[in-house]
C-alpha cells in the first residue's frame, strides 16, 4: 500500500495540487538532467584530455622528424662549407702562383745562370 491518504478537496485545492504535484515532478527531472549533463560534461572533459594528450604527442614527432631534418641539412652545410673553403684555398694557391711565377721563374733562372758561371759553365 501506498503512504498517501485520499481526502475530500475542492475543485481548486485539487487543481494546486496537482500543480504541486506537477512541480515536484518536473523539478526532480530537472534535477536529474543537470546531474546527466555534468556527468556528460565530465567525460567530455576526459575525452578533451586525451585528446589534447594525442596531438602533444604526434606534434612531437612531428618535432623529434623536423629536428632530425635539421641536423641533416646542418651537417649538409658544413660539408658544403668545408668543400667550398677548400676551393677558395686552391684558387688562391692559383692565383698566387700565376701572379708571382714571372718572379719565380726569373729567380730559378738567375739562381741557374749563378750556378753556372761557378762552375765554369758559358752560356
Amino acid at each position: 500500500m501506498s503512504d498517501e491518504i485520499m481526502t475530500p478537496v475542492t475543485k481548486p485545492e485539487a487543481v494546486s495540487m496537482a500543480e504541486i504535484h506537477a512541480m515536484r515532478q518536473l523539478t526532480d527531472a530537472v534535477s536529474a538532467l543537470g546531474r546527466q549533463v555534468e556527468r556528460m560534461n565530465s567525460k567530455v572533459d576526459d575525452v578533451r584530455e586525451r585528446v589534447i594528450k594525442l596531438e602533444a604527442r604526434e606534434y612531437e614527432r612531428q618535432i623529434e622528424g623536423l629536428n632530425d631534418r635539421l641536423s641533416d641539412a646542418l651537417k649538409r652545410i658544413d660539408g658544403l662549407e668545408g668543400t667550398r673553403d677548400q676551393q677558395k684555398g686552391a684558387k688562391a694557391l692559383v692565383d698566387w702562383i700565376r701572379q708571382t711565377s714571372p718572379w719565380l721563374l726569373a729567380m730559378v733562372m738567375a739562381i741557374l745562370a749563378g750556378v753556372g758561371l761557378k762552375a765554369g759553365v758559358k752560356p
